[in-house]
C-alpha cells in the first residue's frame, strides 16, 4: 500500500516552533493518524488539539494539491 502526504515547509516551521511538550505529542498524533489511520485527538489538550486540526488541514491541503497537479500532468 502507498500513499503520498505532502508536508510544506510551513507546517514543519509550526511544529518546530512549539514548545517541545507539544512538538512531540503533535507530531505524535500527526504521524499516528496518517501513517496508522488512528484518531488522536482525545490524547490533545484543548490547545493541542486546534493546532493539530490546523497542521491535519494544511497536510491534507497540499496533498491534494499535489494528487491534483499530478493528475493534470499525466
Amino acid at each position: 500500500m502507498s500513499k503520498t502526504f505532502v508536508i510544506t515547509d510551513d507546517v514543519i516551521n509550526t511544529i518546530n516552533s512549539l514548545s517541545e511538550d507539544d512538538r512531540i505529542c503533535i507530531s505524535a498524533a500527526i504521524a499516528g493518524e496518517l501513517i496508522c489511520g488512528q484518531k488522536a485527538d482525545s490524547t490533545l489538550t484543548s490547545m493541542q488539539r486546534i493546532i493539530f486540526s490546523i497542521i491535519r488541514n494544511s497536510v491534507k491541503r497540499s496533498t491534494d494539491a499535489y494528487i491534483n497537479n499530478m493528475a493534470a500532468t499525466a
